[in-house]
């Protein structure tokens, strides 16, 4: 049965396999953190700020399609995490609840005032919920545009063979490290793709915890165009619908739209979508 050998990658796990690509191009500058450059890019005028997290090992560029139509009405804030992009190293693991904090003493130090409506790739939506945990009340909306969960990993090996499970373990566990990927990329995918017995990475671990907040605007954008060659893609895409919808229960306010329309990277193959959502959650935090 060669067809249980294939390789069967969980849908949301494949934005660990995104490549590295420069900023280019903007009008941005540096800014010294623990001694280290950090490219920034604020353009725009108009509050709340908008301010946009990209999905690991990626840089801020990934967003560029969307933020240079929000700017035209609101300030915003997109930058390179450490060690990504123009943006030097910080010395530490990178961890989500870490680059979470760095992000509040950027957004500090440049003075870009509060509330914030969040804007997030894939594991930068991790780094989100971490934000709105330690920062509650500087963040008046949401916008997660095709998010990490952490049982991801775990849902993916309850439901596959007993045969596809090894396999599924092994090909994550030559994501730890790429040959050709920066130092920064492929530290951020170690507390990715860590994970323990119960099927948790370190990042996992670090937001399952963590309360979602019950008061403020949140969308939530999956995509359901796919690519892979995965046999158990239909459960793993149900499951996931599953999870973000149960957000409702806590929270009312949470939205959540699904599209054939793009792949995983929405705000490049579909920027619209993601463009017309951050606008309906500034709408919304102004009444």
């Amino acid at each position: 049965m060669k067809n249980s050998f294939k390789i069967v990658i969980p849908l949301l796990l494949i934005v660990a396999l995104s490549s590295w690509i420069y900023s280019e191009g903007d009008d941005g500058y540096f800014v010294y953190l623990h001694g280290k450059k950090q490219y920034v890019l604020v353009q725009g005028k108009g509050e709340p700020t908008v301010v946009f997290l990209t999905g690991k090992g990626r840089t801020q560029v990934d967003f560029k399609k969307v933020y240079n139509k929000i700017k035209n009405t609101n300030q915003i804030f997109s930058y390179d995490r450490a060690g990504l992009g123009k943006s030097e190293a910080i010395r530490g693991d990178r961890t989500v609840d870490t680059m979470a904090y760095e992000l509040h003493e950027l957004l500090v130090k440049e003075k870009i005032k509060p509330p914030y409506i969040l804007v997030g790739h894939a594991l930068g939506t991790y780094i989100m919920r971490c934000y709105v945990n330690m920062y509650p009340h500087t963040v008046s909306g949401m916008v997660f545009v095709e998010p990490s969960h952490e049982y991801e990993f775990k849902n993916g090996l309850e439901i596959r063979s007993d045969s596809d499970k090894v396999v599924f373990r092994d090909e994550f566990k030559s994501y730890l490290r790429v040959e050709g990927r920066s130092k920064a990329h492929n530290a951020e995918s170690k507390k990715c793709f860590d994970f323990d017995t119960l099927g948790f990475s370190t990042n996992q671990r670090i937001v399952k915890d963590l309360k979602l907040p019950a008061d403020i605007p949140m969308t939530i954008l999956i995509a359901k165009k796919v690519d892979v060659d995965n046999a158990y893609i239909d459960k793993e895409m149900e499951y996931r619908i599953q999870y973000f919808e149960k957000w409702k229960n806590i929270n009312p306010q949470t939205k959540v739209i699904t599209t054939l329309k793009s792949g995983h990277f929405i705000q490049k193959e579909y920027p619209e979508l993601v463009i017309d959502e951050i606008n309906e959650i500034i709408e919304k935090t102004k009444k």
